[in-house]
């Protein structure tokens, strides 16, 4: 008979008002968006439409009342994103909330299930 080594998995997202806030693909676009300067160039990075992002970002935007993007129209300067310092607190938060449930989830998967081969 096979063994196997479980490990406990979770996913969180924060909701306001019944709608995603924010959850690990926005950190990832918005981290995109502050190293590449662009909207557009961190929808590419991720494999989605510039609409899609776009969307993402106004969603958050609305339900949190916060702005997470300085952006500037394209033209012969060409155009770009910036974060926001919300953006960057909403991120640094959402980071350190993440990594302390990831601690409890371990520690309460040792505690239950112990360091077995099931």
């Amino acid at each position: 008979m096979a063994k196997f080594i479980m490990k406990a998995k979770f996913k969180i997202w924060l909701e306001e008002k019944g709608g995603v806030a924010f959850a690990e693909g926005r950190r990832m676009l918005l981290e995109s968006i502050d190293r590449l300067g662009s909207l557009n160039a961190a929808s590419k990075e991720l494999g989605m439409s510039y609409r899609a992002a776009w969307g993402k970002i106004k969603a958050t935007e609305k339900v949190l009342g916060i702005k997470l993007l300085k952006v500037a129209t394209g033209g012969k300067g060409g155009g770009g994103a910036t974060l926001t310092p919300e953006a960057k607190e909403l991120i640094s938060r959402y980071k350190k909330y993440t990594d302390r449930m990831a601690f409890l989830v371990e520690k309460e998967f040792k505690h239950i299930f112990g360091r077995q081969k099931v």
